[in-house]
């Protein structure tokens, strides 16, 4: 096998990330390094400190070559990357590591905070994976206001609204710089058709992955939602209807977010039953995920391909979705429910999955069958380089 040298550029990059979009990013990095591939990853230190306010994690080790870029300005730079849509320091350091590693090709991921102009870097093949609307859609959530599905119009008024500054540099040059991917990834079909319809853009659908878990699945005895705690993920409507479902088993709530006195609120109505878990690590997280009777992924945004459903399903937990975005996909199989987003419709599931154990088993099998298929590492690799490398 060739080795491949590989730069790839990312907003956050664990441990200084947010979201799933750098979990991504840090897997499939280091799968390709434990492959024999060289990967070098780029990343703004400015975005993380903006939007965590100078939390500091802990280090973390890695085969992989990590470029984190600060400037003089900190957290203001990140702002006003996102008002101009240019961060010159972040665009010279790219062109250096460029210049210095020679890669096969260059990997964009979110690049929100970091300048669309990266996006012309480098004469080798360039790959763009859309892990969220970012490329059609200033709040990167296709949500007019927060409350409604967009059609694409009305991004400045939106904007405004929404309490953001618009963003005027979404023009021809913008447009130009995105005509120079070479490669879009999608990691669902509902999110190559956004790609398709408002950027009249080709994506390869590629499912997301993740690496085979540590643990065995065991018996299940609680309902789990794993995310941040926000209205736009459905935990305000998820609380109400397990309280109105009356079913025996607890819900662990594990994340964090603006809702987590909601979250004990409900934890003194229910008497308890419902645990708030704060924010997990990925081996308690499967721990978690390893006993539950499903994860609950009730979202009101519409989702691209969460990880966080995927690490159930490759522990062969079903899934309870919401018919928005991606997520339905997921649950093909069958190895899960979607259920409106009323609280009868997901009171109803969740009766279903603490009643109907022959069904919560055969869906099991499937979650497991799915994983195998689309979701692990292998998959992902062999399909990916065959991508990069221009023969898929």
């Amino acid at each position: 096998m060739e080795t491949r040298r590989i730069v790839m550029t990312s907003t956050f990059y664990p441990p200084y990330h947010l979201g799933g979009d750098a979990v991504h990013v840090k897997y499939l990095a280091e799968a390709l390094v434990d492959h024999g591939h060289e990967v070098h990853v780029l990343h703004s230190m400015d975005a993380y400190h903006l939007k965590t306010r100078g939390r500091e994690p802990r280090p973390e080790s890695s085969e992989v070559h990590v470029h984190p870029v600060s400037t003089s300005m900190g957290p203001a730079s990140a702002a006003v990357t996102y008002i101009t849509g240019s961060n010159r320091r972040i665009w010279r350091q790219l062109k250096k590591v460029v210049s210095e590693v020679r890669p096969d090709w260059v990997h964009h991921h979110n690049i929100s905070l970091l300048g669309h102009e990266v996006l012309g870097v480098g004469r080798m093949p360039r790959l763009y994976t859309a892990h969220d609307h970012w490329l059609v859609c200033p709040r990167s959530d296709m949500m007019y206001r927060g409350r409604e599905r967009c059609d694409g119009s009305g991004c400045t008024t939106c904007s405004i609204a929404s309490g953001r500054p618009p963003q005027i540099w979404r023009n021809e040059e913008f447009m130009r710089s995105v005509e120079g991917i070479d490669r879009t990834i999608a990691p669902s079909h509902y999110m190559s058709e956004v790609l398709r319809e408002h950027a009249g853009l080709r994506a390869t659908v590629l499912p997301n992955f993740v690496p085979r878990p540590g643990c065995q699945a065991r018996t299940p005895s609680h309902f789990l939602f794993a995310g941040v705690l926000e209205e736009h993920k459905g935990l305000d409507l998820l609380l109400r209807a397990y309280q109105a479902s009356g079913v025996e088993a607890e819900l662990h709530i594990a994340g964090s977010g603006s809702l987590e006195g909601m979250v004990d609120e409900f934890e003194e109505r229910t008497g308890g039953k419902v645990r708030k878990l704060g924010f997990l690590q990925r081996e308690d997280m499967l721990k978690e995920i390893s006993s539950a009777l499903c994860l609950v992924a009730p979202s009101a945004c519409w989702e691209n391909s969460p990880l966080s459903c995927i690490e159930a399903l490759s522990m062969g937990v079903p899934l309870l979705v919401s018919p928005r975005g991606g997520l339905p996909e997921l649950v093909s199989g069958p190895c899960g429910l979607v259920a409106d987003l009323t609280v009868d419709g997901l009171a109803s599931a969740l009766r279903m999955f603490e009643d109907e154990r022959d069904m919560r088993e055969r869906m099991a099998a499937n979650a497991l069958r799915r994983y195998e298929e689309l979701h692990t590492p292998e998959c992902y690799i062999s399909r990916y380089l065959e991508l990069a490398e221009g023969s898929a």
